[in-house]
């Protein structure tokens, strides 16, 4: 995983402020997540906790976040501290083995997106897939594969630019970029992978039924609808959701 989050944790947590990340990643996650009262819950690459509190606030029963980096824990840690909502945090590779858990549900919000390659994301989905107990469900987003296929995308007026290479290759640079309050450029890389690679690793780890699901918009942003079609129509990402076998 090549950016790294322990200098940009700070400058990373600000970008969650963008409408986009409220009005489009956040409603399109949660809704696909649906009901969660009662749920054992585990959010991977959790990072500052953005999505953790959601859902903990959103009913589930338990919720724990573990996150590679330990600037991003450690800001993750603070804000519980601050406004308690009984979340665990801990520094945690989802690549790294370990017993079998029994969560019913994972979340995994832009941690494929590093994988270089099949052996990168196979480690990654055999991870995701020890975290859950038989039955248990997958929601994951991750950079869209169909960038390098789109005619044409501008997401400036969204705050961020995405930098592709010249010509698709599974592990090809997908670079994501925005000015931050100060003026800083923050820089973070993905790595290219087709939706065939998502699928088969998953599979492979244990998931069944696994599917691609898309952007949508908050109805709280109707009135903007034509603003928001560029993100919509041509989205820079997507979701997918898998069942534990």
């Amino acid at each position: 995983m090549t950016t790294d989050y322990n200098k940009i944790a700070k400058q990373y947590r600000e970008v969650k402020e963008r409408p986009w990340r409220s009005l489009v990643e956040e409603y399109s996650m949660l809704k696909l997540i649906g009901a969660l009262e009662g749920k054992k819950v585990v959010d991977l690459a959790c990072g500052e906790g953005f999505f953790t509190r959601k859902l903990k606030m959103n009913g589930a029963a338990t919720v724990v976040g573990t996150d590679l980096s330990k600037e991003m824990i450690a800001l993750a840690i603070d804000r519980e501290q601050v406004e308690s909502l009984g979340i665990n945090y801990f520094v945690e590779d989802v690549r790294a083995k370990g017993p079998q858990l029994d969560y019913d549900l994972a979340i995994a919000a832009w941690l494929l997106v590093y994988a270089h390659d099949r052996e990168e994301l196979a480690a990654i989905c055999r991870g995701l897939a020890r975290q859950l107990r038989p039955g248990g469900r997958l929601v994951t987003l991750t950079t869209n594969p169909q960038l390098y296929f789109f005619d044409h995308f501008d997401y400036q007026k969204y705050g961020f630019h995405i930098q592709l290479e010249d010509h698709v290759r599974e592990g090809a640079l997908i670079r994501w970029s925005g000015r931050l309050k100060d003026s800083t450029l923050l820089e973070v890389d993905n790595y290219y992978l087709p939706e065939e690679a998502y699928s088969s690793a998953l599979e492979d780890a244990g998931f069944r039924d696994v599917v691609f699901h898309p952007l949508s918009l908050s109805p709280d942003a109707a009135d903007e609808a034509d603003y928001w079609a560029d993100m919509i129509d041509k989205p820079p990402a997507i979701m997918i959701e898998a069942i534990k076998t």
